[in-house]
């Protein structure tokens, strides 16, 4: 059976980019991974191809597209595919690869993700901005029929060899509604601009520290560093949660309570490899943190929701500080929890691991740990 051919940004599937190294540099060896997911909806999918341009120009990413090597992994399920695998074209001026399931289709959902990497890349020495075009054959309906091909782009930023651009972090993750915040990040000589909720880009200085305005309510910094005249751009993100944050609205409408923020709770920091359960009495949002020790094994947070004793949903957070040559980071999260649910804690890591979690309700009500059986 063909696939219609659906044309713009309007894929099915949505795609993360990451690379190696972080910001991508020219001169180098890089590697390129894509998470690969489905929506609220599962998406059915035959194929997904990833296109590079090569050739030595600011727009390609490569003179060398015979070194690249292509990998995949998830969709091992019989209904995501039965795994997945790779094979390679490299026409004139690009090199793409093709990606598809072993039974022929399978579906992706928002928790079943394929993890697509293009290693051993051997970039090229101009800056600029390259684009990743995406070629996706998917289907929305749930028997998997009317199919269909979209496209997106994807633009890679390449910038040069030993720039440096990461660790954007405020001092506090969450304030008192009026108090601002300092944001920290390490950056070499670039242009930089911060945005936060709707506000306007502002200029800010390249030393590495910038004081917000007060702060009345949960902020999304928007940290971007341009290089003049390559349009090469690197964006990093943070976000402050603010204590009882005013309400903009244009019309509120409320067929039963209302629910605030309330007094956060500040709770124990897990143990390594002794799981914490704690009920929910209220809804709310778990903040926290992982970061693992400078120059050891990488450190993680797992954390679980269910309801009625059946899993909701799961993550992992990790911290990796093994380059001690580099500042040490740690990962921050929020997860939403609703009333009456279980939250599962559990950590994974050696003495010197930092681990913070805070509990804001909405309203009132803790976050209650639970009795081990037995005690």
């Amino acid at each position: 059976m063909s696939a219609s051919r659906t044309p713009g940004d309007d894929t099915l599937l949505s795609y993360a980019l990451e690379t190696d190294p972080d910001p991508f540099q020219v001169g180098g060896t890089a590697t390129l991974r894509l998470t690969v997911r489905g929506g609220a909806r599962p998406a059915h999918c035959r194929r997904i191809v990833v296109a590079v341009p090569t050739g030595a120009g600011p727009g390609e990413l490569t003179s060398a597209p015979g070194s690249l090597t292509a990998a995949v992994t998830g969709g091992d399920g019989e209904e995501q595919g039965g795994g997945w695998s790779a094979t390679a074209t490299t026409p004139p001026g690009e090199a793409a690869f093709t990606f598809t399931p072993a039974r022929g289709q399978g579906w992706l959902a928002g928790v079943t993700p394929l993890t697509v990497t293009l290693g051993q890349i051997r970039v090229n020495t101009a800056t600029g901005t390259s684009r990743i075009r995406i070629t996706e054959e998917t289907s929305a309906s749930g028997d998997g029929t009317g199919w269909a091909t979209r496209g997106r782009d994807l633009a890679l930023a390449k910038f040069p060899e030993g720039f440096v651009f990461r660790d954007l972090r405020p001092d506090r993750l969450h304030v008192k509604n009026g108090e601002s915040v300092v944001l920290t990040w390490r950056g070499s000589p670039a242009t930089y601009t911060m945005a936060w909720n709707r506000r306007r880009p502002v200029p800010v200085t390249a030393d590495g520290t910038w004081t917000s305005p007060p702060l009345h309510d949960t902020t999304v910094f928007r940290l971007a560093a341009t290089l003049p005249g390559s349009g090469a751009e690197r964006v990093l993100t943070t976000l402050v949660t603010v204590a009882r944050p005013h309400l903009r609205v244009t019309g509120l409408q409320a067929a039963g309570r209302v629910h605030l923020f309330g007094t956060s709770q500040e709770l124990d920091a897990p143990t390594p490899g002794t799981p914490a359960r704690y009920t929910a009495t209220a809804d709310g949002v778990l903040l926290g943190h992982v970061r693992a020790h400078t120059g050891r094994t990488p450190a993680s947070l797992r954390v679980s929701v269910l309801a009625s004793g059946t899993p909701v949903y799961g993550q992992q957070f990790v911290s990796d500080n093994q380059d001690s040559s580099r500042l040490p980071s740690e990962t921050p999260f929020h997860l939403p929890v609703a009333h009456g649910s279980t939250v599962v804690v559990t950590a994974q890591g050696a003495e010197g691991d930092d681990f913070g979690l805070t509990w804001l309700p909405y309203g009132s009500g803790p976050l209650l740990p639970e009795q081990p059986h037995g005690s």
